[in-house]
């Protein structure tokens, strides 16, 4: 078996098998040309290179069988492991095992201290994977995606504010994170297109920027909430409004929080600019609270995804 980076002509071969992975199917047809192309990382393949056997015969020699990605973070401490896909006919021959070894040498020339991913909680088989491969849990998440129509009803009450921050709002944003027990449990991190970053002063200060930074007050403007937000979509999916990290000290304000994104999905207006959304998308540290407000509406998709990490 041979890995190596993957060449534009194992992509025919790569989606053959990257169909039906899960029971909606999978991602890898939308994201193999941004892995390809993408500057920091590495889009790897394991290929057969003669010297291992498909038991039907198959394939032949130095046909690609299994691929992943890595991929630097932006703060360059951090590697992220996604997309690993192995044939059906080549799983238990420690390939996946062989790649994971391959990004982790990756990462250790890029100078990181840590690699991490994401897994569902119901992929069993990957959780062992790399849990031998020296992974631990650091937090769990829970996803939420919420059709357009099924609005939140707006709780109304002159004692909170929420709001879209501005700049002066920068220090008691940080303030507020720097004891939170969500901020803590969360890993200090955010989401974004599957991946997760870490979310520190600098980070925060450019979502303020770009006006994606929503918190909720009381009428002393204390911030009792914080919730970033992506109106740009992910890959070719322009048409999805995210919350890709909420915080709360209460019940009451997470659910003004999440209240007030779905009304500027509602209205399709976000900082005075016209979109149009088809549905709210939540991914968040799973908490009790998050868990009550979800309850109280009916959601097309609930799904529980570990963030794993090892030290390099």
């Amino acid at each position: 078996m041979k890995i190596r980076v993957a060449r534009r002509s194992d992509k025919e071969i790569i989606l053959q098998f990257c169909t039906n992975t899960f029971s909606w199917g999978d991602y890898i047809d939308k994201v193999f040309d941004i892995w390809y192309a993408e500057p920091y990382g590495r889009l790897l393949v394991a290929d057969t290179g003669g010297n291992i056997r498909n038991k039907d015969e198959q394939y032949k020699a130095a046909t690609a069988i299994a691929v992943s990605h890595v991929v630097s973070c932006p703060d360059k401490k951090r590697i992220w492991i996604e997309g690993i896909r192995v044939h059906p006919s080549y799983r238990r021959h420690r390939v996946a095992t062989a790649l994971i070894g391959k990004m982790l040498q990756y990462g250790k020339q890029q100078g990181a201290k840590e690699a991490s991913a994401i897994i569902s909680s119901r992929n069993i088989a990957s959780q062992s994977l790399f849990k031998n491969n020296g992974f631990e849990i650091v937090s769990k998440w829970r996803y939420y995606k919420i059709p357009i129509y099924n609005k939140i009803n707006e709780v109304r009450n002159s004692k909170i504010n929420t709001r879209i921050a501005s700049l002066k709002d920068i220090d008691d944003i940080w303030n507020y994170l720097r004891f939170s027990e969500t901020y803590r449990l969360s890993g200090k991190l955010y989401f974004n297109a599957w991946r997760w970053y870490p979310l520190n002063y600098k980070t925060i200060l450019d979502f303020i920027k770009k006006q994606r930074l929503i918190v909720t007050e009381n009428n002393r403007s204390t911030i009792k909430g914080v919730a970033i937000v992506n109106k740009e979509g992910y890959w070719n999916r322009t048409n999805i409004f995210q919350i890709v990290y909420l915080d709360s000290t209460s019940l009451f304000s997470l659910q003004n929080l999440i209240s007030f994104c779905t009304k500027i999905c509602f209205t399709s207006t976000y900082n005075n600019e016209r979109h149009k959304f088809d549905q709210l998308q939540i991914l968040s540290y799973q908490n009790k609270q998050l868990l009550v407000v979800m309850s109280n509406i009916t959601v097309k998709e609930s799904e529980q995804f570990f963030l794993y990490s090892r030290h390099l």
